[in-house]
C-alpha cells in the first residue's frame, strides 16, 4: 500500500504521518526543503518507508515535476491526502504570478491529482481533503476563481477551503466509476502555526481563538479515519468532521460551480504551464 501526503513536516500532517507511517509500505512525501525535512525525519521509526518529493505546491511546475518522479516509482497510489495549505495576505503571489492562496490550497492539489491519476485509479485510492468549517462564509466567486481581486486574507481562505469540497465532489462525479474515492474533511480549529503569513488582524484573531483551538494530534483524527476506515462505514464524495458525517453549505453543494471550477482550474492549468514538459530527473528524491 502507497500514501501519499503534502504538509507533513508539521502540526496535523506530522500527526497524520505518525499514525500512518506503520499501516504503508511507501510513503510519498512531497516537501518544499529536502535537507530540513531529512532532520526532521531522520528519528522516525521505519523512515526507509519514506520517499521525500521536492515540491512547492504553490508552484505548478515543481508539481508537475514532483508527480513524475513519484509514477517513477510507483504504479499504485491508495491513498492521497491533500493536507498542505495556508492563510496568507490577499494579493500575493506565487512565483508563477498565481495568487498564493489559491494556488497553495487548490490549484496545486488540483495538478498533483490531475498528474497522479493514472496510479490513483490502478491503486483504487482514496483521495482526502483536508477542507475547513471556513467554507461556510464563503461567498460565490463570480467568474473570479483565481482571486484576482481578492484582498480579504479570511474572505480568500474561506473559498480555497469551498473549493476542496467542490474538488472532492467533482472528483467523484468523475471517476467513481473507475473506483476512486474522495472525501472532505474539517480536521478542526487547532494549535499549529497555520496563519504564521495571514494579514496583521487576521493573525490577531487567530491568536485570540487559539486559547480553544484542539491539539495537533486530535485534529489529525479525522484524516486517519478516512485513510483507513472501511469503505462500507464511508459515503463517497462526502463531508466528514470528528470522524463523522457533516452537512456543508449550499454552495458546496452547487454542483454547477463545482464544474465551473474542475473547467477553469484545466484552463488555468493550462496557461500556466502550456507545453511544458520538464525533464524527468529522479536524482533529487530523498530516500530516507
Amino acid at each position: 500500500m502507497n500514501l501519499v501526503l503534502t504538509g507533513s513536516t508539521s502540526g496535523i500532517g506530522w500527526e497524520t504521518l505518525l499514525a500512518l507511517l506503520p499501516q504503508f509500505d511507501r510513503v510519498f512525501l512531497p516537501v518544499r526543503n529536502i535537507s530540513k525535512a531529512e532532520r526532521l525525519f531522520q528519528s522516525l521509526d521505519k523512515k526507509e518507508k519514506i520517499v521525500l518529493i521536492p515540491m512547492d505546491l504553490s508552484v505548478l511546475a515543481e508539481v508537475k515535476k514532483g508527480a513524475e518522479i513519484i509514477l517513477s516509482q510507483t504504479e499504485q497510489i491508495h491513498v492521497l491526502i491533500n493536507n498542505a495549505g495556508g492563510m496568507y495576505p490577499g494579493g500575493k503571489r506565487s512565483k508563477e504570478g498565481i495568487d498564493l492562496s489559491f494556488a497553495t490550497n487548490h490549484l496545486g492539489h488540483f495538478l498533483l491529482v490531475q498528474e497522479l491519476l493514472p496510479a490513483l485509479i490502478k491503486g483504487k485510492a482514496r483521495v482526502i481533503q483536508v477542507s475547513s468549517e471556513a467554507h461556510r462564509i464563503a461567498l460565490h466567486p463570480g467568474k473570479d476563481f483565481s482571486l484576482k481581486k481578492s484582498s480579504n486574507t479570511v474572505a480568500a481562505y474561506a473559498l480555497v477551503k469551498l473549493y476542496n469540497i467542490l474538488f472532492t465532489k467533482q472528483l467523484v462525479n468523475n471517476y467513481s466509476s473507475e473506483g476512486l474515492n474522495s472525501y472532505a474533511l474539517h480536521p478542526g480549529a487547532v494549535r499549529t502555526a497555520f496563519g504564521s503569513e495571514a494579514s496583521t488582524w487576521a493573525k490577531g484573531l487567530i491568536a485570540f481563538t487559539k486559547l480553544f483551538f484542539i491539539s495537533p494530534k486530535a485534529g489529525a483524527a479525522t484524516s486517519i479515519f478516512l485513510a483507513t476506515a472501511p469503505e462500507k462505514y464511508l459515503k463517497n464524495g462526502y463531508y466528514y468532521k470528528n470522524k463523522k458525517l457533516s452537512s456543508t453549505s449550499t454552495l458546496a453543494k452547487d454542483a454547477k460551480l463545482a464544474q465551473a471550477l474542475w473547467n477553469f482550474s484545466l484552463e488555468e492549468i493550462d496557461r500556466v504551464l502550456g507545453n511544458a514538459n520538464p525533464d524527468k530527473k529522479g536524482e533529487n528524491v530523498g530516500i530516507l
